[in-house]
């Protein structure tokens, strides 16, 4: 698995929700699980099929101090690139 982290490795190892793009993609997932992910500041490029899909985050709504477990962060489908071959 690689990985290169810029500014954003405390959410390398965590779970996020993801919005759009691939039906396979969506929902709430286990970053640790995929083959190769790539954070670059507020984005996020995963590698799937023979391409990679990019999210970039939502912002988070406020949250209250009641001592409920924090939402997993949310990025949002913007595109998708294809490897050169």
């Amino acid at each position: 698995m690689r990985r290169v982290a810029h500014d954003s490795s405390a959410i390398a190892m965590s779970s996020v929700q993801l919005e759009g793009g691939p039906n396979e993609l969506s929902g709430t997932v286990e970053l640790a699980e995929m083959d190769e992910v790539i954070f670059s500041g507020e984005k996020i490029k995963i590698r799937y099929g023979n391409g990679y899909e990019h999210f970039e985050t939502v912002p988070a709504p406020p949250t209250t101090s009641g001592g409920e477990e924090p939402e997993p962060m949310t990025f949002r489908w913007v595109g998708r690139t294809k490897i050169a071959e």
